[in-house]
């Protein structure tokens, strides 16, 4: 359904904004969804595991700001030599966003804290460390590979940008799909009493989630520094609403235990276009944050009535004896094997 929307927003702006369909169109629009799809995956890990991260938007700050500040203090220095100040500024944005992540997973899963307390506390902190490395000030005069990283292109045509958030996708797929880590994530969502039933302790699970999505939104806010060649600490102020947007269209319900990075992506792709759209029809850009908005709360919606339904569908199968035995319902509507 997601992907019919995409397609036919798509066709609605190539017919009302000449602009709009061309391949220098589609190339900004990919590029603008990247940093935007790889916040969406990493919150996405937190909300399937049934909790949430509202700080991946300043950790996404707080990493292009260490990794811009190690590359623009060397390369001013002239320490070093180019690609390896890039992977040196990388390096360093990814070991923070670990640690921030980890910190957050250790404090909810460790000392039993709600998520949304948690990440709304490391919100501040993250982005007060951004402030600080900043010292007010942006920063800037990046080695020429971080510029190549941000905007060159692969075999003349694909951004590289775009080629880093296709690999990305793939590793978070495989991790949802094809892993026990995956599993006991969305496990832990639907039914955190069955998943220790199981003999799976959550602690561990949590932090797995946490790191990952601190880590995607650290990498998110290196490339979006090359990118622009500016790194600020405000760079993911409203970063944080589009990427749990992209989830939350993307189809998967905030009460967690469903969902897939794929559909965050689209999710993603989907407010790029939007912004592109309103950029050709020259509305101003808080229309895009409107229309985001009534995206999400439609996606809401949507995501309710499915759930409705399929709690119905069961009771019906209850009524009608035919639900197998040891099946059981959860709270949240999931069927769940008895262990």
């Amino acid at each position: 359904m997601l992907l019919a929307v995409l397609v036919l927003v798509s066709v609605v702006f190539s017919l009302i904004a000449p602009g709009f369909a061309t391949v220098g169109s589609l190339d900004n629009i990919l590029v603008v969804a990247v940093p935007v799809a790889l916040l969406a995956m990493g919150e996405s890990l937190a909300i399937y595991s049934g909790g949430i991260d509202l700080s991946v938007g300043a950790m996404l700050g707080l990493g292009g700001m260490s990794g811009g500040a190690i590359m623009s203090g060397l390369y001013h220095g002239q320490t070093g030599t180019d690609i390896g100040l890039m992977l040196l500024g990388l390096g360093v944005a990814l070991a923070v966003g670990l640690v921030g992540g980890l910190f957050n997973g250790f404090v909810i899963g460790k000392l039993k804290l709600e998520p949304l307390i948690v990440t709304l506390g490391t919100l501040g902190i993250f982005g007060g460390a951004a402030d600080l490395i900043s010292g007010g000030e942006p920063l800037s005069s990046f080695p020429p590979s971080s510029f190549e990283l941000g905007n060159g292109s692969l075999v003349g045509f694909l951004p590289i940008l775009v080629a880093i958030g296709i690999v990305v996708l793939f590793l978070f797929l495989f991790v949802e799909r094809m892993t026990t880590l995956g599993r006991h994530i969305f496990a832990l969502g639907a039914n955190r009493d069955a998943l220790v039933r199981a003999g799976v302790t959550p602690n561990g699970v949590i932090l797995w989630v946490y790191a990952l999505a601190g880590v995607a939104a650290a990498f998110a806010g290196f490339l979006k520094a090359s990118q622009f060649q500016t790194a600020t600490p405000i760079a993911g102020q409203n970063t944080l609403l589009l990427g749990v947007a992209a989830v939350v269209i993307g189809g998967a319900p905030l009460t967690g235990g469903e969902g897939t990075v794929l559909g965050a992506g689209l999710g993603a792709i989907l407010i790029s276009v939007l912004e592109n759209g309103f950029v050709e029809l020259g509305l101003q850009s808080y229309w895009q944050v409107v229309a985001v908005g009534a995206l999400v709360i439609v996606a809401v919606y949507v995501s309710q009535v499915q759930q409705r339904r399929k709690t119905f569908g069961y009771r019906h199968r209850v009524r009608a004896g035919t639900v197998p035995a040891g099946l059981m319902l959860d709270e949240g509507g999931s069927e769940e094997h008895a262990t």
